[in-house]
């Protein structure tokens, strides 16, 4: 037989992925940390959202794609007058939650903000609940979502402990994506065989690149990308639930699979790694660990790997604010991940190149003692140039 033929023997789905669908059907969260954790992260995530509600710039992304268009049994965007169907209000819930980068945080050998995942689990928690009631059932309860959510925040904090995305050049939503997938495939009744034809198709779905989270790129996609992606998760869902077939070898295929395509190189100097290297790499398996060490971002809406920085110089400010004239540099001493991402020099193009940028978000509470959302947007960037 000629050596030029592929093998064609469909392998059973990957163990990463099989972990995922498995933790999502069978974990029962008997963590009263979680459960209590989890309700303040949903308090938390919907004040993000409705402080964003205050910004044009969010606020102009939301709605039907269709002006006047009415979906029966429509999820509600919090708010909004706006009834969307369970994909668009996905995006735009997800859009106003990370739209001033002030809602929860986990940091790890990758990143990310596991409520983004809310947008996916509001839209389809509301959509199934009206659906449900008008069909004489009973709707879901606040106890069905906060599950997702520990579901949620435990597949993406996971998957992010010991592998880092970002320094193959992608962006940290991906993990939102198949983190989004599984829960709201479960919620929308998936079965084992539905369940994994889903998160297959999340891992070979494009996935985000990370520029426009850096310079000279830094712009507000970054503010709508977990949007994105949890309205993805939905859509994904919904196409699995019709009966599509899945791909097994989704990461691990020789060639075109996940590790060999997006996982095997570095940022560095763009050799393949080791084999070996090209696997996820596991530190525990899923269970509510995320939600119990999830981080709340209390003071700043900035990126994370900014708060002390943004805390010394509030602290500071009483010293500073009448001396500003004899201050002749300022040095800040950081870590790896901060510089390569939130430092930079240059002009400042807009309000997500502000809030990505440490030396921006020290001036500006050294100066004025305190920083808040309306202090990356033009009118005040102009006003105090």
């Amino acid at each position: 037989m000629s050596s030029n033929v592929d093998q064609n023997l469909r392998p059973d789905y990957d163990p990463e992925i099989q972990a995922i669908v498995d933790y999502v059907l069978d974990y029962r969260i008997d963590s009263e940390e979680a459960w209590d954790t989890a309700r303040n992260c949903l308090i938390d995530t919907l004040g993000c959202g409705l402080l964003a509600l205050r910004f044009p710039e969010c606020s102009k992304h939301l709605g039907p794609l269709v002006e006047g268009t009415q979906v029966p049994h429509g999820a509600r965007v919090p708010g909004t007058p706006h009834r969307l169907d369970p994909v668009k209000a996905a995006w735009d819930i997800g859009c106003i939650v990370r739209w001033l980068d002030y809602n929860d945080t986990w940091l790890a050998a990758e990143w990310g903000h596991p409520s983004d995942n809310l947008g996916g689990i509001l839209a389809v928690a509301d959509y199934l609940s009206q659906k449900n009631l008008a069909n004489g059932k009973a709707p879901l309860t606040i106890k069905d979502v906060l599950e997702a959510m520990i579901m949620a925040h435990e597949i993406q904090g996971v998957l992010a402990l010991e592998n880092s995305f970002n320094r193959v050049g992608l962006d940290h939503v991906l993990l939102v994506k198949v983190a989004s997938t599984a829960v709201v495939a479960r919620m929308m009744g998936a079965n084992r065989e539905q369940l994994l034809s889903a998160v297959s198709h999340a891992w070979v779905d494009g996935q985000a690149l990370r520029t426009y989270r850096h310079a000279p790129n830094a712009g507000s996609r970054k503010s709508w990308a977990a949007g994105d992606a949890t309205s993805r998760a939905v859509r994904l869902a919904d196409i699995a639930l019709r009966g599509e077939m899945g791909i097994p070898g989704a990461l691990s295929a020789p060639q075109w699979g996940f590790y060999d395509v997006l996982f095997s190189k570095t940022n560095k100097d763009q050799k393949l790694k080791p084999e070996e290297d090209r696997k996820f790499k596991f530190q525990r398996d899923y269970g509510s660990y995320v939600m119990e060490n999830i981080l709340f971002k209390i003071s700043f809406p900035a990126e994370f790997h900014s708060q002390t920085a943004c805390e010394a110089a509030v602290t500071l400010h009483p010293q500073v604010k009448d001396r500003l004239d004899e201050i002749d540099r300022i040095v800040i001493t950081t870590h790896d991940s901060a510089i390569r991402i939130i430092s930079k020099q240059g002009p400042l193009a807009n309000p997500a190149d502000r809030d990505h940028c440490i030396q921006y978000m020290t001036a500006v509470p050294l100066i004025f003692g305190n920083l808040v959302a309306e202090h990356y947007e033009d009118e005040f960037h102009e006003a105090h140039p």
